[in-house]
């Protein structure tokens, strides 16, 4: 057989190669072998896949969780001095909501608003020459924060002791203090504003007053409610009746005494009289003056007396025997 470029050595060697070829070729069984073994590695490495994935799943989700922590708390620390219009007064007002979902109480979340009300009157001194629409929207917050805080403690207020309306009276005095002082940097524009919240602080300040004043009465507030919590009677004052001095209740008043007949009749009414039976006299009795009958009188009445006491009785000396001295003679007793 001759092949164009290949010599006969050359065919010769292809023609061996192929001889061992066929001779090497495995049998069905070892081919069924070899494939049932590389299915079984195929699904182990397929059974452990998943499991390594959810590691790392569960790793780069621990990960990020530390590090949005990380970031948060480094956030807060660094949006404490933030202003509106800044790029972390978001992180600032997050903050402050998670603040007031923390507090648990009408009294705490109002002491909440409050605070963050002054925030904002603490941010309006900063703004410096900001935007105009930077100082409305801070007033306006103002407002809100106020608004919020002071119908929640006039609410709680009312139930107990007048402390917390002292305090927001207090509160509302430093913060028109606070606002009137930054009334030269207002902008045209915020004076709106600006006037609203200075009212609504006259306002606060009014409602505590009027509220403490009522603290005494049978009736504090009318029953409803406003944008600044509840609203105060307005009628008279009348102490509370189910009081005297020092909120002390009434003592009940003693039951009248029962009638009861005098201990006299008591015995005459309960006596009997018994037909006097005749007694074998002794002696004659004396003649009738008349034909009547002698008067017959009940008889006397005791009145009591105390128990008496025993009469205390003298101990008398011992007796004191002697033995006789000699025998024959009786002993001698004194005593």
């Amino acid at each position: 057989m001759d092949v164009p470029g290949w010599t006969g050595r050359d065919l010769e060697v292809i023609s061996g190669l192929r001889q061992l070829g066929d001779a090497a070729k495995p049998d069905a069984a070892t081919r069924e072998r070899i494939h049932t073994g590389i299915l079984e590695r195929l699904t182990e490495q397929e059974r452990r896949r998943p499991g390594r994935r959810r590691r790392i799943v569960a790793e780069v989700l621990a990960a990020a969780v530390a590090l949005a922590i990380a970031l948060g708390g480094v956030g807060m620390l660094l949006s404490k001095d933030a202003l509106p219009g800044d790029a972390l007064y978001g992180i600032k007002r997050a903050g402050e909501s998670a603040e007031l979902g923390l507090a648990f109480g009408d009294s705490a979340k109002a002491q909440k608003h409050l605070e963050f009300a002054a925030n904002r009157l603490d941010e309006l001194k900063e703004l410096g020459t900001a935007n105009p629409r930077a100082y409305e929207s801070t007033l306006a917050d103002f407002q809100r924060e106020a608004r919020a805080g002071t119908a929640e403690l006039t609410g709680a207020a009312t139930q107990g002791s007048g402390q917390p309306l002292d305090q927001l009276r207090s509160w509302s005095l430093d913060q028109r203090a606070k606002l009137l002082a930054t009334r030269s940097a207002i902008p045209q524009a915020a004076l709106t504003q600006f006037t609203s919240s200075a009212e609504l602080l006259s306002r606060i300040e009014a409602r505590a007053q009027t509220l403490l004043a009522r603290l005494n009465c049978q009736q504090i507030t009318t029953g409803e409610t406003d944008d600044l919590g509840a609203v105060p009677q307005s009628g008279s004052c009348e102490p509370p009746t189910d009081a005297v001095r020092g909120q002390q209740p009434l003592l009940p008043l003693p039951a009248p005494p029962r009638s009861e007949p005098a201990p006299a009749q008591q015995m005459t009414s309960s006596v009997t009289p018994i037909a006097p039976s005749t007694p074998s006299p002794t002696s004659p009795l004396p003649p009738s003056t008349g034909g009547q009958a002698p008067p017959v009188f009940s008889p006397p009445v005791l009145a009591p007396t105390s128990p008496r006491l025993p009469t205390p009785t003298v101990p008398q000396p011992p007796l004191i025997s002697i033995p006789p001295l000699l025998p024959g003679l009786p002993g001698v007793g004194i005593g």
